[in-house]
């Protein structure tokens, strides 16, 4: 039984267009993962975490960062598939044949499962597996400090931030808590408590600290300090590393959309986000067409290629991500400049490359049509 309208040629074409980009994208996902389980292995060794923990947290870092190799490898995948079928003339059967129409069925496919694939990563994967990792995180900051901290040492919980406990209770009760924030070099916080308990809460960890002062260095003011009876301080503010904390850059598309129907003072925000989320389907789509524009029409050269097209693949999403990234700044609509880049240049690609087989097509004619 065929594929829903699928040709045995399309499904060929198809899966020479696709093996390539599974078999890099599988490579890229795993060296991901482990070079983030290599920046991980001594934040969370040291904390007393187990492998498995490491390489769960390794796990949840890694799809934000496939995301951004998946557009390149299924664009990688499609030029390779192309260059084998340009090697072995199948290109040219298939021009000769008038069956191109097969080619651009079988893109339209691969591009189509691409876009989804990447929807769900931008608009639903991503957004949970960075709850999860936060989730992941604070917990083990709640154990290390509710549990594995030596009282009278002092242990830097992440980069930046040093904690100490005087000693625990036995009902769990922190005694003598101090933590220093120096991450932020506009911003240095340090705070003192006589006791601390650590609570979870529905907003996640939280280290209630009693009778103490918070102590502030900032740009404006040199030194502040402020005393207070009871403070709430979320544990993944003391343990956040790399990205920085966006609110909203955590929530799924469904969730924005809730936020942007009430909340209108964060309507621009919101925006901003889908349209950013859209962006990565429509590159992906663009970037396909280029490479199909340069590469799906035979030729008669062999070999001596002056640069690999993977080398033109991935300059051209560096093109596109600065052209994206620098718009972003000034329209809502930026994220889009990329792909319209990506879009005109496949444009004037295909306008080349049909115009110069129309004039074969006629020079064949008239020579057929002149008299013997």
């Amino acid at each position: 039984m065929q594929w829903f309208f699928m040709s045995r040629l399309t499904r060929y074409l198809l899966g020479q267009y696709a093996r390539d980009a599974a078999a890099l994208f599988a490579v890229a996902a795993i060296l991901v993962w482990l070079i983030q389980m290599l920046r991980l292995f001594d934040l969370v060794t040291a904390k007393g975490q187990g492998l498995l923990t490491l390489a769960g947290q390794a796990f949840l870092t890694t799809p934000p960062l496939t995301r951004e190799l998946l557009f390149i490898c299924m664009a990688i995948g499609l030029s390779r598939g192309l260059q084998r079928l340009q090697d072995s003339r199948e290109l040219h059967s298939i021009h000769i044949m008038q069956r191109t129409s097969k080619i651009w069925t079988a893109l339209a496919v691969y591009a189509a499962i691409g876009a989804v694939i990447v929807s769900i990563m931008a608009h639903w994967a991503v957004p949970e597996v960075k709850q999860a990792g936060r989730e992941m995180q604070a917990q083990i900051a709640a154990e290390l400090v509710g549990e594995n901290i030596v009282p009278g040492r002092f242990t830097e919980v992440t980069q930046g931030v040093v904690v100490r406990i005087g000693g625990r209770e036995p009902d769990g009760t922190i005694t003598g808590f101090f933590a220093d924030d120096s991450r932020n070099p506009d911003r240095h916080s340090t705070y003192f408590a006589d006791s601390a308990v650590i609570l979870q809460t529905d907003d996640g960890y939280q280290i209630s600290l009693r009778d103490g002062r918070l102590q502030l260095v900032t740009e404006d003011e040199p030194f502040s300090e402020v005393e207070f009876a009871r403070y709430e301080l979320a544990i993944d503010s003391l343990t956040e590393t790399g990205e920085a904390r966006t609110e909203l850059n955590d929530w799924n598309t469904l969730q924005l959309l809730q936020i942007r129907q009430n909340q209108a003072n964060r309507e621009r925000q919101v925006d901003e986000l889908l349209f950013d989320r859209i962006a990565d389907a429509t590159r992906l789509i663009a970037l396909l067409l280029c490479v199909a524009a340069v590469q799906s029409f035979p030729h008669a050269r062999r070999g001596n290629r002056y640069m690999p097209t993977e080398v033109l693949i991935i300059g051209g999403a560096f093109v596109e991500h600065f052209s994206s990234g620098s718009a972003a700044d000034s329209s809502v609509y930026g994220p889009f400049a990329g792909t319209l880049i990506l879009l005109s240049f496949a444009t004037l690609v295909l306008v080349y490359q049909l115009r110069g087989l129309i004039g074969k097509g006629r020079r064949k004619k008239a020579r057929a049509e002149v008299p013997t």
